[in-house]
């Protein structure tokens, strides 16, 4: 089978049919062995097919994401001092900071 030779003809060179014949026909050889755009989108397709599609992924994340409590930083602490024993109203200051915390840390409220 002819192989490619860029430097057939030569500049200035007469011109013969067979060097010209044996470069198309090389050429020729090397486009039909190159894969065609549907055997390349195959193989991509072919290569990534196990892996989930973007949809699945911002579904997995965020799946994943409704499983974790929120950032609570924005809730303050509770700075009372508490009786012995405590009172109603330091009672219900606990319980109010403490309802706090748990609204805060509840994603789908």
């Amino acid at each position: 089978m002819p192989t490619f030779n860029p430097n057939e003809p030569a500049t200035d060179s007469d011109l013969k049919s067979a060097p010209v014949r044996d470069n198309f026909n090389a050429l020729k050889a090397e486009i039909d062995a190159a894969p065609t755009t549907q055997q390349v989108t195959d193989a991509i397709n072919n290569a990534v097919s196990d892996r989930p599609t973007t949809g699945a992924m911002n579904d997995a994340i965020s799946g994943a994401i409704n499983g974790t409590p929120r950032n609570v930083d924005g809730i303050g602490t509770l700075d009372i001092g508490i009786s012995d024993p405590p009172t109603q109203g330091e009672v219900q200051l606990i319980l109010d900071k403490l309802n706090d915390l748990i609204r805060g840390l509840k994603r789908n409220i």
